[in-house]
């Protein structure tokens, strides 16, 4: 009897682990990441951006992005107004179906505020992104970030080159 009851438990663990396993497979094949990289920042600078290709195999929208070397990673988009270059926080970005989205310099971006240490060439950042499918399940996917960019910083990210619009 009791040996019954351990192969039941044993049979309902494996199940449970596959059940586990194939979501996490499932969510990385929902929607595939190319390029991913995050500006270097100069000594002192407390923030940075990072950018990629997302594509998904369904419509889903990114509701929330995370990072162990930060405080807040906020989804921004940026576009010229009245001659002006204006950055706004947005809730989330929808992705559609088979259409690749760029997060890029100059227009949609992850903002990483607060940074924990600054950030050199050659580095890696881990990001935990999560998306909702038109069902409302979530999922999330794991994203390593190669860090880049200090020959570009002519360019650097300063708080007060943008306006912002936070609720913080």
């Amino acid at each position: 009897m009791i040996e019954r009851h351990k192969l039941h438990l044993l049979s309902f663990s494996l199940a449970l682990l596959l059940m586990i396993v194939s979501s996490i497979t499932q969510a990385q094949d929902i929607v595939s990441i190319q390029n991913p990289w995050v500006r270097a920042t100069n000594p002192g600078q407390n923030i940075s951006a990072g950018y990629m290709t997302m594509t998904s195999t369904q419509d889903v929208t990114l509701i929330r992005v995370k990072s162990d070397i930060t405080e807040s990673v906020e989804i921004h988009s940026m576009k010229m107004e009245n001659n002006v270059m204006k950055m706004r926080m947005l809730d989330s970005l929808a992705l559609s179906l088979g259409k690749p989205y760029k997060l890029e310099p100059g227009g949609y971006h992850l903002m990483l505020f607060d940074l924990k240490k600054s950030l050199s060439d050659a580095q890696t950042v881990d990001f935990e992104m999560t998306f909702k499918n038109n069902k409302g399940a979530e999922f999330t996917q794991k994203v390593k970030a190669i860090v880049k960019g200090s020959e570009n910083n002519h360019h650097q990210l300063q708080q007060s080159d943008h306006e912002h619009h936070h609720n913080h």
